[in-house]
């Protein structure tokens, strides 16, 4: 069972309850969600909690996640895909969940608020009474309410009110996502627990040259890197602009593209190259993972998320772990402070980003390096899996105690 320090092994408990962590795929094209719980779950059950997880997934993309982070394939349940993938349908999935045996003793938390599995978190929790514990995941900031409206309006109709109403906590991921929940109105418990990252994979000089070789990248050339979906709450034109200014100046950095595709958005961004003809400057090499993944991090000087808004992203704290320094805009906040240059965090402005570009391009390797170290530092002081796992341990065990007391 999960462990506590102190009064608290008398007082909070998870011994005989069980967990199910809820999230649409578990698959890497998924990103910061999948990434988030399938990594939150495995570091539950290293540290001895009744864990199960459930997506809706292909049988065979689903065990190749859960092996790579080491989570046993009898604690993954997956719902059978119907419809469209996108829509990840499993209308027998919350009938699959109920067989699950509790002991009386039960807490269903859901990755994402716009899913079918949202929905059926809310309806497992209903049915079996117990603790709602939701995450957001960044998709209840302002900017992200305004993607897709009229699909957000339906869900809410259908289940996101409830799912509000019904929730025993919501887990933020910093302040101000808090502040954004609480602007929707919810005025329930908020938890406020960030997203950990794993240790760094470390990549041959070989793997190194070969990953540059693929990609058309020189030896010399410096890597600007962006890794995300490419989608528009990324807002790859404010860097693309941005950058077209500064290469010219600074021929030697070369930017990377990688992602998957969200709704054509990829598109868009082809024609903005070309506009801008800097074709010769910037590659795009769809989504990475694995060991590809890891050299595209370690070949990087420099780090970039021009988001509109996020809640706390993964990619953000894998760079750091990388030893990469960031340049980013003001979409969000890192959840703790520190006194090291990390690199550099502006206005999401086209002129204010240039500049900041500007500076880092114009630093040196050394400087940028260290500015890495002190990223790493950070990272691994603050956001290691295994604490992150310990606080939702707590999380869960004051919810049912709590739920002693209260019908849901």
């Amino acid at each position: 069972m999960c462990e506590f320090s102190g009064n608290e092994r008398d007082e909070l408990s998870l011994d005989g309850a069980t967990i199910i962590e809820l999230v649409p795929s578990i698959a890497p094209s998924w990103f910061g969600l999948a990434y988030a719980a399938l990594n939150l779950a495995a570091a539950l059950e290293r540290n001895g909690a009744n864990v199960f997880l459930v997506s809706v997934d292909e049988e065979k993309e689903a065990h190749e996640a859960c092996e790579e982070v080491g989570f046993p394939h009898a604690r993954y349940i997956r719902g059978s895909l119907m419809g469209p993938s996108r829509l990840r349908l499993a209308p027998f999935l919350v009938r699959q969940l109920s067989r699950i045996q509790d002991n009386g003793r039960l807490v269903v938390h859901s990755h994402g608020m716009w899913t079918y599995t949202s929905y059926a978190a809310g309806a497992l929790s209903g049915l079996r009474k117990c603790p709602l514990v939701l995450s957001p995941h960044g998709e209840l900031e302002p900017y992200a309410l305004r993607i897709s409206p009229k699909k957000k309006s339906l869900a809410n109709l259908l289940y996101g009110r409830r799912n509000l109403r019904e929730a025993a906590c919501l887990w933020a991921l910093s302040v101000q996502e808090e502040s954004s929940i609480r602007a929707c109105g919810f005025e329930g418990r908020v938890a406020t627990i960030p997203n950990g990252v794993n240790r760094a994979l470390q990549c041959t000089t070989e793997e190194l040259a070969e990953f540059r070789r693929k990609h058309n990248v020189e030896s010399a050339s410096r890597v600007l890197l962006f890794l995300s979906r490419i989608a528009q709450k990324k807002n790859l034109p404010l860097l693309l602009n941005a950058f077209a200014k500064t290469v010219k100046t600074h021929p030697e950095w070369v930017l990377l593209i990688a992602g998957s595709d969200e709704r054509g958005h990829i598109q868009e961004v082809q024609t903005l190259i070309c506009e801008l003809r800097i074709e010769k400057s910037v590659r795009l090499i769809g989504p990475v993972s694995g060991k590809d993944k890891a050299c595209a991090f370690t070949s990087a000087s420099l780090f970039v998320l021009p988001s509109h808004s996020e809640g706390l992203p993964i990619v953000v704290l894998e760079a750091m772990e990388y030893g990469k320094p960031l340049l980013l805009t003001d979409g969000w906040t890192l959840p703790v402070t520190t006194e090291l240059k990390i690199g550099w965090r502006v206005p999401g402005q086209e002129n204010a980003f240039t500049a900041a570009l500007l500076e880092a391009m114009n630093t040196s390797e050394d400087r940028l390096n260290e500015m890495g170290r002190n990223a790493r530092s950070v990272v691994r002081e603050h956001f290691g899996w295994d604490g992150v796992a310990k606080q939702a341990c707590a999380l869960y065990a004051s919810l049912l105690q709590a739920g002693q007391h209260r019908e849901y």
